[in-house]
């Protein structure tokens, strides 16, 4: 029954991409649109899960499950500017200022090229059932995830040495329970808590961002 799981778990992404985006249309910076970025490519990729059974392998799933794949890569990174902006908004001073900005730029570019190189070229899909679940998986994967590891490490070290208040430290003590979480050696365990922890983990960034001065 993981799949119902995953239809709830699209839901909540979805409204935490709503809120998000609202505030992005309140007041625009890089740092909300990256999250939004971040936040569509969580959606997609449960509501995929969630429809894996109904549509069954073949053709139309497949090509549903492709984007789950580009998204991560393409969008993920990013959330290294997400990181630097709430920091800023705490008091950081090592992320304030357009340096930051800059370097949190060539960052997450060199990030993004990281992953395209080493999960996008060549990918290939084959369709599998994990945790009672229909999808398609890559079977040219090679090598740890480096935009997961990087991208999410980035944000659990810019929180832990970011501001202490307003509620940034549930920031990286969910960053730190998603390394954890990926090691637990049951699969559907590790993904169905993992899936609840991203979406906790995005839930903190929206509510740091709701407290944050300058926001």
């Amino acid at each position: 029954m993981s799949f119902i799981l995953y239809i709830a778990y699209a839901i909540a992404a979805l409204a935490l991409l709503v809120a998000v985006f609202l505030r992005f249309l309140a007041r625009r910076s890089l740092g909300r649109l990256a999250l939004c970025l971040v936040l569509f490519g969580l959606f997609w990729d449960n509501l995929i899960l969630a429809l894996g059974n109904p549509i069954g392998s073949g053709p139309l799933l497949l090509a549903l499950s492709l984007p789950r794949f580009y998204l991560h890569q393409l969008f993920l990174p990013w959330i290294i500017l997400t990181a630097i902006e709430h920091a800023a908004r705490g008091g950081a001073t090592w992320a304030e200022g357009r340096r930051a900005l800059v370097w949190g730029l060539v960052a997450s570019l060199a990030l993004m090229v990281t992953g395209i190189m080493t999960r996008l070229v060549g990918l290939q899909l084959e369709p599998a059932v994990m945790d009672g679940v229909q999808r398609y998986v890559a079977t040219t994967s090679k090598g740890p995830p480096l935009v997961s590891i990087l991208g999410i490490g980035f944000l659990g070290l810019a929180s832990f040495l970011g501001p202490r208040k307003r509620g940034w430290h549930w920031t990286w003590a969910f960053v730190a329970l998603t390394f954890v979480i990926e090691g637990v050696p049951v699969e559907a365990l590790r993904r169905g808590a993992g899936s609840a922890v991203e979406l906790a983990l995005m839930g903190s960034l929206l509510i740091y961002d709701s407290r944050a001065r300058h926001s």
